[in-house]
Parts: structure tokens; sequence; C-alpha cells
């Protein structure tokens, strides 16, 4: 994918479209995967994608984000990522080619020159830009966020833009990974009301950050009752798979919980 994902980001670019190649890519991606792997989208709130220009966040799981970003990726969207990413083979080159913004995490100083220019073009070219604020892909068994960074939110009041946050539900049911298959079924997707930033400060950063991971994690719930029944429920699964799989000899991971995941959060590669 990623070939072709070169490909159609240097047409695009011949033709000066380098802003509507994520676009063009993510909802092909989403086109062509979804049906092998028998997944289908419910999307809530879609008419929110128009809101322009905004900061995009969206809860990290795994890599089957790429899904969710498939399908719900606005238009004249661009993605901000870590700077590692721009010397992968065939992906940095269709990142540069679609306008990504790459961020230097161990350099502040070029960090916030990055985001600088980054509100500049937003202005300019009336874009968005897609962010993971947990800044790794989280890999919970449960319905959580780890704690957000706060970049995109220093960038969103910056900028005096709002926040459309975008909740996924977890992956659990639609995919196996301890199997690596993929049993199927339908992915809600939930685009939230932006959140208005207009008059905020640098002091209300904070509060940004915690209003809108309440906003998210009380849908992320929501969606894990509709698919897996109430939380006793969900709890009386996880601990079934987790005797199910202690008896194979294998390790489960269902009782890792959020603090665990942060404490190895440094050590995860996203």
């Amino acid at each position: 994918m990623s070939v072709a994902g070169c490909f159609i980001s240097i047409v695009c670019a011949i033709l000066d479209k380098r802003y509507a190649i994520n676009y063009i890519v993510s909802r092909i991606f989403s086109h062509l995967a979804a049906k092998p792997c028998g997944v289908t989208y419910r999307i809530v709130g879609e008419e929110h994608l128009d809101t322009y220009p905004a900061i995009v966040v969206c809860n990290h799981q795994s890599s089957m984000d790429m899904m969710v970003l498939g399908r719900v990726f606005p238009k004249h969207c661009v993605v901000m990522a870590k700077k590692e990413l721009l010397y992968f083979p065939f992906l940095g080159v269709f990142m540069k080619l679609s306008n990504a913004i790459f961020i230097d995490r161990k350099n502040h100083k070029k960090a916030i020159e990055s985001t600088t220019q980054a509100v500049a073009d937003m202005k300019k070219h009336n874009s968005g830009i897609w962010i993971f604020p947990e800044g790794t892909r989280s890999r919970l068994d449960t319905a959580d966020l780890l704690p957000f960074k706060k970049g995109a939110f220093h960038l969103a009041i910056q900028a005096q833009l709002p926040i459309l946050p975008i909740v996924a539900e977890g992956y659990s049911h639609i995919y196996d990974s301890a199997r690596r298959s993929f049993p199927g079924g339908e992915l809600e997707i939930r685009v939230l009301e932006p959140i208005p930033t207009i008059g905020m400060t640098a002091d209300n950063v904070n509060e940004l950050v915690e209003r809108t991971r309440n906003v998210m994690l009380q849908h992320l719930k929501e969606m894990d009752t509709h698919t897996h029944g109430t939380p006793e429920a969900s709890k009386s699964l996880a601990s079934s798979e987790a005797t199910s799989t202690t008896s194979t000899g294998k390790t489960s991971a269902t009782s890792v919980g959020l603090d665990e995941a942060v404490k190895k959060r440094k050590t995860l590669k996203d």
C-alpha cells in the first residue's frame, strides 16, 4: 500500500493537489481492506468532518488504526508524526509529498518551529491536522485511554482553532490479535462535536486536555458497553479468556491495566 501511496502522491503533487493525497489514499485503503476483513463501518457524526480548519484528535490503539483513519480521514487534512517516520522506505516519501508535519521530539526548539509553521500552513490552505494525542499505541485490553500529550492542544489554542475529537471503539470483536485473524463485524466510529478554543490562552491548556479526554473516554466506554454488554459482563469475559489462555500454556494479556501500560509506554515502539 505504501508503494501505491507513493505513486498516487507523486501524481497528485504534479497536479498540485498535495492536500488531497491523504484523503484519496486513505479512502482507497479503507475500501480495499474492509471487505476482505469482513469489516463494516457505522459512522456517527460524520457531518462534523466538514469542520475546517481544525485540530483532529483520535484514540490510538494499534496498527488497526489505519482502517479507522482510512474511513474518516477528512479532506484537506495532514498528519503530524514523529520525525523518525520520514526515513521509512516508501512511507517517508509518501508522507513528505502529502505535507506531513514531522516533529523532532528530542529537539524542543525545532518542534516549536514545526508547529508554528503548521499553524501558518493551516490558515493559508484552510486545512486540518490529524494527531494521536496519546503519543503511542495504547494496546489496552479495556475501554480506556493513555494520558494525553499537550502538543495538539497548545497548537489548537495558539491557532485559536477547534479540537475535533474522533473515537473508535475497541477492535477485539473484529480482530483476534492472538490468532491474527478477522472474525469481522461492525466497527463504530464517532466524530464528536468540535470543541472551540476561541479566547483560550496557554493557561487553559490543561482544562482543554481534560475536557477533550473526558468526552472521548465517555464515548469509548459507551461503545464498549454496547458491543460487549455491561462492564461487569466485559470483566467476566476477560477473566474467562484469561483462564482459557493460561490453560494452554500461553501468557494472558487481558489483565494488563492502564497503570502498567503507562509504565511501559517508553518501551513501546510506535
